[in-house]
C-alpha cells in the first residue's frame, strides 16, 4: 500500500535536518518526485498515493504543495498535517512501518539529489520524452485534466532510460548518476560543482 506524500516528505525534510541539509519546497517536490519513481521502477508498486502534476518547473504532489507553499524560497521549518478523523484533529504525517530497504532508497535519494541546486533537479525533469515532458507536450495538443503524470510513464521511463539507482550505502563518491547530470545538459566540469 503506498504512502501518504505527505508522510514521505516529512521522512524527507527530517532526514534532511538531521544531516544539516534544509531543503526548499522546489527541491522537496523534485526529490520526492525521483524517490517515488526509482520506488516504482524497482518494485512495480508507487512510493505515494497521490499522483504528482506536471508543472512548470517539474512534476509537483499538490497536496504537498498545498502543506509547504508558504515557504516559497526559504528553506521549510514545519512538517505536514493529516487529518486524523477518529481523534477530529490534525497530526503530522508519519510513515508508520516503512521497511528498511525503503528508508535506505529514500536515504540514498535525498543524499544524492539534494545535493544539486533545485533549478537543476528542474531540468533533469525536464529532459525530453521524459514523463514531465510527455504530459507538458501533449498538452498543447490537447486536454490533459490535471496534468497528472501517469505512474506507468513514470516506472517505463525510469527502468528504460536512466541508470539504475543502486540501492544501498552511498559514500563519497561511490555513486554515479552521471546520467542524470550530462542529460539535464551540464558538463563533466560542471557536475562535479553543481
Amino acid at each position: 500500500m503506498p504512502y501518504d506524500a505527505r508522510a514521505v516528505a516529512n521522512f524527507l525534510l527530517d532526514y534532511g535536518e538531521s544531516k544539516g541539509r534544509p531543503i526548499t519546497i522546489m527541491s522537496l517536490q523534485k526529490i520526492l518526485f525521483f524517490a517515488h519513481a526509482w520506488y516504482l521502477a524497482s518494485t512495480d508498486k508507487p512510493l505515494v498515493g497521490q499522483p504528482f502534476e506536471a508543472w512548470t518547473y517539474g512534476p509537483v504532489n499538490r497536496v504537498v504543495y498545498d502543506q509547504f507553499k508558504g515557504s516559497k524560497d526559504k528553506p521549510i521549518e514545519g512538517r505536514a498535517k493529516v487529518l486524523n478523523a477518529a481523534a477530529g484533529r490534525y497530526e503530522t504525517a508519519r510513515c508508520d512501518g516503512m521497511d528498511d530497504d525503503t528508508v535506505t532508497l529514500l536515504r540514498n535519494i535525498f543524499d544524492y539529489y539534494s545535493a544539486h541546486h533545485p533549478f537543476h533537479l528542474s531540468q533533469i525533469t525536464h529532459e525530453e520524452g521524459s514523463p514531465w515532458d510527455q504530459v507538458w507536450n501533449a498538452a498543447t495538443r490537447q486536454a490533459v485534466p490535471g496534468m497528472v503524470i501517469s505512474n506507468d510513464s513514470i516506472r517505463d521511463w525510469f527502468r528504460h532510460n536512466r541508470q539504475p539507482f543502486r540501492v544501498g550505502r552511498i559514500t563519497e563518491g561511490t555513486h554515479d548518476q552521471s546520467a542524470d547530470a550530462g542529460r539535464a545538459g551540464l558538463s563533466a566540469r560542471e557536475r562535479r560543482h553543481s
